[in-house]
C-alpha cells in the first residue's frame, strides 16, 4: 500500500480523501470515508484518493512505458490504429476526438488498453462493445505488455473498492454494486498532450470541456498540470493540480442518471499551458455491458419520481461513442462559452 500522508486535505478542490480507512475493513473507518465520498459526489462530482493500494513505483513505471510508446515512429503507432479494429484498443491519432462542440479537435494522442479477452470469451462471441484482445507494439515487447496488464488488473480492483465506498455512501451495503461489477466494460488510456499553442484560451483544448458519459473515472495525473474543473456556483474553472500518487475520481453521466441526478457528473477539461509535454492515464469503468441502469431506489421518493427510462450499459455507451467521434470530423470556429447546456453529454 502507498505510504500514508497525514496532512488534512479535505478542504482542497477537488477534496483529497485518505482511502486507507476504507481498505482497512474497519466498519467505522469505512463509513467515515463513505461520508466524505457522499459529500463530494453531491456537490462537485470530483474527489481524489490517496493511500490506496497501487504502488507509486508502478504508477511511475506506467508513465515511463507511456513515454516510450508515444516516442515510437508514427508509422509503428499507426499499425495499432484503433479505428481499424472493433475492440476499442490501440492507438488513437492526434485530433482523433472532438469532445467539446465548437472547438478544434482535441490536441492529444492516446493508447487504449482493456481486459485481454480471448476470442472464445462469451462477451467476444456475443460481439459486445469493445470486447476482445488488446493490440501491442511489437518493438516494446513483453515488458511493456506485462506492465500494462499488471496496472490494469490493479486499477480494476481499486475501482471496484471505490464502487463499494459509493454503495455505502448511498446507504447500502458495500456489495450493492457487485452484479454491476461482474465482467466489466472498462479501459484505460495512456494520453499524451503536446504543449498548447498560443490560442489556448480560445478554441484549442487538450481535451475539450465535457462530462464523462460513463459511470466512473479514476485519473492518474503526471507531474504537469492542465486539468480544470467547472465551478457552477462561481461560474469559472478551478485547477486540479497533480497530487503525487493520487487518483482523481469523478462521476460520469450514467452514474448521475443512475442516482436520479443526486450525484453530480461535472464538467472538466484539459488545457496544457505549461509549455511541457503532459501525460495522464484515465481509467473508465462502465460495468457489465448487459447491466440495466435503473434509478436507485434510495434516490427517488416513488416510481413516479424517476427522471430516466432504464437503459443497458452497452446501449448507452455505444451511442455516446458515436456522438464523440462523429463530432471530430467537423467543427466550427466559434469561441466556447462554458454554459452547462452547451456541453456535450
Amino acid at each position: 500500500m502507498a505510504a500514508k500522508k497525514q496532512v488534512n486535505r479535505s478542504n482542497e478542490k477537488p477534496p483529497v480523501i485518505d482511502f486507507s480507512g476504507f481498505l482497512s475493513g474497519d466498519k467505522q473507518k469505512m463509513q467515515h470515508v463513505a461520508e466524505q465520498v457522499r459529500e463530494a459526489c453531491l456537490t462537485q462530482g470530483f474527489f481524489q484518493i490517496i493511500n490506496h493500494d497501487i504502488p507509486l513505483s508502478l504508477q511511475k513505471e506506467m508513465f515511463k512505458v507511456s513515454k516510450e510508446f508515444f516516442a515510437l515512429p508514427t508509422e509503428e503507432k499507426m499499425k495499432l490504429d484503433k479505428s481499424k479494429n472493433k475492440y476499442n484498443r490501440g492507438y488513437e491519432v492526434m485530433h482523433g476526438q472532438m469532445i467539446e462542440a465548437n472547438t478544434r479537435p482535441d490536441l492529444k494522442e492516446g493508447y487504449y488498453v482493456s481486459r485481454d479477452l480471448p476470442m472464445d470469451h462469451p462477451q467476444v462471441k456475443a460481439e459486445k462493445f469493445a470486447a476482445g484482445p488488446n493490440v501491442w507494439p511489437e518493438s516494446l515487447g513483453e515488458p511493456f505488455r506485462a506492465t500494462c496488464m499488471d496496472y490494469l488488473n490493479r486499477i480494476v480492483k481499486l475501482t471496484e473498492e471505490v464502487m463499494r465506498a459509493m454503495a455505502m455512501s448511498l446507504g447500502y451495503d458495500a456489495n450493492y454494486f457487485d452484479e454491476f461489477c461482474t465482467d466489466p466494460m472498462c479501459f484505460y488510456k495512456m494520453l499524451h498532450y503536446p504543449p498548447q499553442p498560443e490560442d489556448a484560451h480560445a478554441l484549442q483544448r487538450g481535451i475539450g470541456a465535457h462530462r464523462d458519459f460513463g459511470v466512473i473515472t479514476l485519473l492518474l495525473q503526471g507531474d504537469v498540470p492542465g486539468l480544470e474543473v467547472w465551478d457552477d456556483e462561481a461560474k469559472d474553472w478551478y485547477p486540479a493540480p497533480p497530487v503525487e500518487g493520487a487518483y482523481v475520481v469523478n462521476m460520469g453521466n450514467l452514474f448521475e442518471q443512475w442516482t436520479n441526478d443526486k450525484y453530480v457528473s461535472n464538467v472538466h477539461r484539459v488545457i496544457n499551458r505549461s509549455g511541457e509535454e503532459r501525460y495522464s492515464i484515465p481509467f473508465n469503468y462502465n460495468g457489465n455491458p448487459d447491466f440495466v441502469i435503473k434509478c436507485i431506489e434510495k434516490c427517488r421518493a416513488s416510481a413516479d419520481d424517476e427522471k430516466y427510462a432504464p437503459i443497458s450499459v452497452e446501449d448507452y455507451v455505444v451511442q455516446k461513442y458515436k456522438d464523440v467521434y462523429k463530432r471530430a470530423g467537423v467543427y466550427e470556429d466559434k469561441t466556447f462559452v462554458p454554459q452547462k447546456a452547451q456541453i456535450a453529454a
